[in-house]
């Protein structure tokens, strides 16, 4: 279908490369205990679907099963701090846009050292809406996985938007409402997903040199506190 994000490759490429760094348990312990709390407190994957992405990206990087529990019990307010979500706006160098999700046990350090760190590496905070107009919400599903074209097909019957395919990942784009759906099906067919509800930008930026807006887009998703970046390059 469409063509690939290069932005959504670098991601997919650094993700496995940080599988090795405890820092990147940090992150999943924090995207279970919130989705435990968005998920009415339920902390059975069975019956609470976004705690179920949550611990499928968690155990894609090999955590420990002692790690998820403990990020559970936190969600059931089993000791902990708490935990809270923001999203931020932010311009790329060569104004590319930025949208960051963060989940945090501090909203004034969390905003107060994202935008240090923005700053620093030649970006500059957004206010909110000016970015995020450009960018829609969508169910975004990874896979490593071949889909076949009868896959495919059937995909889009269940709500499939988009699928791009680049160097063996394949991504698929669903209505947000639908993306449980998408998810049953594949894993029915016995394929691995990782799935989550985020921004896919409506239009993609294509440049010439992207090394500038690249090395920026690394070092924010590099911080604690960010779960997910999304860019609109191309």
């Amino acid at each position: 279908m469409s063509g690939h994000s290069k932005w959504s490759n670098i991601k997919n490429k650094k993700a496995a490369n940080d599988a090795a760094k405890g820092s990147v348990f940090t992150k999943m312990a924090k995207g279970i205990t919130i989705a435990v709390k968005k998920g009415g407190g339920i902390g059975d994957p069975d019956m609470n679907f976004s705690l179920r992405l949550a611990i499928d990206r968690a155990r894609s990087v090999n955590m420990p099963k002692e790690n998820i529990d403990r990020a559970i019990d936190k969600g059931l307010g089993k000791g902990g701090v708490e935990l809270v979500e923001l999203t931020i706006e932010a311009f790329a160098p060569d104004s590319i846009m930025v949208i960051l999700e963060l989940v945090t046990d501090s909203r004034n350090r969390a905003v107060a050292e994202i935008r240090t760190l923005i700053e620093k590496h030649g970006g500059h905070m957004g206010e909110p809406g000016s970015v995020g107009y450009l960018f829609e919400h969508a169910g975004i599903i990874h896979t490593e996985e071949e889909i076949t074209d009868e896959i495919e097909l059937e995909l889009i019957d269940l709500g499939m938007t988009d699928m791009v395919t680049h160097e063996g990942h394949t991504t698929i784009y669903t209505e947000p409402e639908k993306m449980h759906a998408v998810i049953k099906n594949l894993h029915e067919k016995g394929r691995q997903v990782e799935g989550s509800i985020g921004y896919r930008p409506k239009t993609t930026v294509e440049l010439a040199d992207s090394t500038k807006v690249e090395t920026f887009l690394e070092h924010i998703s590099e911080y604690d506190d960010v779960q997910e970046v999304y860019a609109n390059l191309g």
